[in-house]
């Protein structure tokens, strides 16, 4: 079966496609030497690397586990949201973990740039979701959809503003 007799199949990689030129447009954007690389220093680089092996190892129990669930019968969400879900979960971990350890935003990152950045990730993502509940293509016969995806990348969104904002205070009671 081909992507243009599968409008479904279509429309999910256009979407991908168009999420990834909008990221690498926005990388330029958001760091000071306009490139698309982001620079961190050597302690930095070290809470990444932890960063991303707790995000895998996240990813994998979640895979895990959704593979042991669906033992027990179908799950009410479509194979795409599901293994979606599993992604944006270690993704949430490893962003996470970077937060909290001082290794997310770059030397190179303009601060205020990211922060407007990561505000119309979260609100397109959720603006996508509610149209698309407005249109019944969220839920179709008790079951979950594709468009779940955006709801959930918002979900994200704010979990990693309220770990951002945690971190914050504690930077601020420390200095008290």
């Amino acid at each position: 079966m081909t992507t243009s007799s599968n409008p479904k199949a279509f429309a999910l990689i256009m979407g991908l496609l168009t999420g990834v030129m909008i990221t690498l447009a926005l990388l330029r954007y958001v760091n000071k030497n306009r490139r698309l690389r982001t620079e961190y220093d050597e302690m930095q680089k070290i809470a990444r690397g932890e960063a991303y092996m707790y995000g895998f190892y996240t990813l994998i129990a979640a895979e895990a586990i959704l593979g042991i669930a669906k033992c027990f019968g179908p799950l009410p969400m479509d194979p795409t949201a599901e293994h979606f879900l599993v992604i944006l979960i270690g993704v949430t971990v490893q962003a996470g973990y970077s937060i909290l350890h001082d290794a997310y935003i770059g030397l190179n990152t303009e601060t205020t740039r990211f922060k407007v950045m990561m505000i119309a990730i979260g609100l397109f993502n959720l603006f996508i979701a509610i149209l698309a509940w407005a249109q019944g293509r969220m839920i179709k016969n008790g079951i979950l959809q594709a468009p779940f995806v955006n709801f959930m990348v918002f979900v994200m969104c704010v979990i990693l503003a309220v770990i951002g904002l945690v971190k914050k205070s504690r930077g601020k009671m420390e200095d008290a």
